[in-house]
């Protein structure tokens, strides 16, 4: 945990200093206002057959096991279309029993962006980094982790915005490097876009 930590704040402070490598890094190929927000009909149609989400914040709140009956219903009928996987750097006793309540596949301290947390999940979901995209709230982990491991990346808003220490420390730096996006115009917060996969 402490190793993820340190890399988030080295690519941070990249970025921050106009490193061109780290601020492609940390840019979605998709953004979205939420889950429900997704074009999941255009994924199929690229080829994505496997879709990695994180858990807090990006399809509940942090920390909650409240799964609504919105939730569990859109995840019912998304594992019809694709292999689901949640992948989280929570506990178990977080995730497990989301996972149940939703019928998918789950890892819980996975360590993103930790590359072994993307390998993990493409074993369970028997897919390929080519057929599989990772859906995510935080720039410096999901985002970051997924794009430099080769995966098709989704940035949707934060559920909520309340957070704990751990999500709330990226959700800090996230805020301050968006800011520098913006102003060097390579990413602006609510203008929502669907990219082809490069």
């Amino acid at each position: 945990m402490a190793n993820q930590k340190i890399n988030m704040i080295k690519c941070f402070l990249k970025v921050l200093k106009g490193d061109e490598k780290e601020t492609t890094l940390v840019i979605p190929k998709m953004y979205a206002k939420d889950i429900y927000s997704i074009d999941y009909s255009f994924l199929k149609d690229t080829g994505l057959t496997n879709l990695i989400f994180d858990i807090d914040n990006t399809i509940m709140e942090v920390n909650s096991l409240e799964v609504n009956d919105k939730l569990k219903d859109f995840f019912l009928s998304l594992n019809k279309k694709f292999n689901v996987c949640l992948v989280s750097n929570n506990d178990k006793e977080r995730v497990l029993p989301v996972a149940r309540v939703l019928e998918t596949n789950y890892l819980y301290k996975a360590d993103k962006p930790n590359e072994k947390a993307f390998d993990k999940a493409l074993i369970v979901l028997d897919g390929t980094k080519e057929n599989t995209a990772m859906i995510g709230d935080q720039m410096l982990t999901d985002i970051k982790g997924a794009n430099e491991y080769g995966l098709y990346t989704i940035l949707v808003e934060p559920y909520k915005d309340k957070y704990d220490f751990k999500t709330g420390t990226s959700r800090v730096l996230q805020n301050i490097m968006t800011k520098k996006l913006e102003k060097n115009k390579h990413f602006k917060r609510y203008n929502y876009y669907k990219k082809e996969r490069s």
